[in-house]
């Protein structure tokens, strides 16, 4: 398989674009339709994998939840920390971790989070990879916590490359154009990447957008929940 380096990738997209400001709609609904009664919000605490710079962060800080946060680059964590200080937020942050998953995962408390959320990120690993994410995630959320993934589906606009490894390509074109290496996930990798032993699927949507061009933008909406 190709070996590409997509923290450099996205070390430079944060530097020198404005990206990942504002939450993900599919990302409001799930947390309040989990989150929003809970009495004592300040209680819930929720990790994002491949946070950016935390637009999702700072509207679940915003709600009132303490959340954690890992990604790859440096930049992003200094304009994720410089907005949560102008907005009074730093008291919500308990973390940000740099770095890749498989390393930064194991250095969290077990059974910790309530939630855990991947919004367009996971699709930059391996299916492999990504299996293996998924499970270290499972060792960190509480017993009745979720898993929410939003993820490029097999019908998205950019899938229309050689393949460099198992559903992966590097896309010239589509929202995930000049990103680096970039899984998309059929329906059937959902099960085998989401639901084992521990875990079980509570819920599957496709979110779709249809533009101008003639192109669609396609993605998994999915929620699991640990056992």
């Amino acid at each position: 398989m190709q070996r590409i380096d997509n923290a450099q990738i996205w070390e430079e997209i944060f530097t020198n674009k404005e990206w990942g400001k504002y939450p993900s709609i599919s990302l409001v609904r799930f947390i309040a339709s989990k989150f929003y009664k809970v009495r004592d919000q300040q209680q819930i605490r929720i990790l994002e994998i491949g946070c950016g710079p935390g637009g999702n962060l700072w509207y679940m800080a915003r709600e009132g939840f303490k959340v954690t946060g890992i990604d790859f680059s440096a930049t992003a964590r200094e304009l994720l920390q410089d907005r949560f200080l102008r907005d009074g937020l730093t008291g919500q942050l308990e973390s940000f971790l740099i770095g890749n998953y498989q390393d930064e995962l194991p250095k969290l408390e077990d059974e910790y989070f309530d939630a855990i959320v991947d919004v367009e990120s996971l699709y930059c690993n391996s299916f492999e990879d990504s299996k293996e994410i998924i499970e270290n995630c499972l060792r960190k959320v509480k017993k009745d916590g979720y898993l929410f993934s939003q993820t490029f589906t097999d019908t998205s606009w950019g899938f229309n490359s050689k393949e460099v490894g198992y559903h992966q390509v590097i896309p010239t074109e589509g929202p995930a154009a000049n990103t680096g290496l970039c899984r998309f996930t059929s329906k059937e990798d959902i099960s085998r990447l989401y639901e084992n032993e521990k875990c079980k699927i509570e819920s599957v949507e496709k979110l779709e957008l249809f533009l101008a061009n003639g192109e669609r933008i396609s993605e998994w909406i999915i929620v699991a929940k640990k056992l």
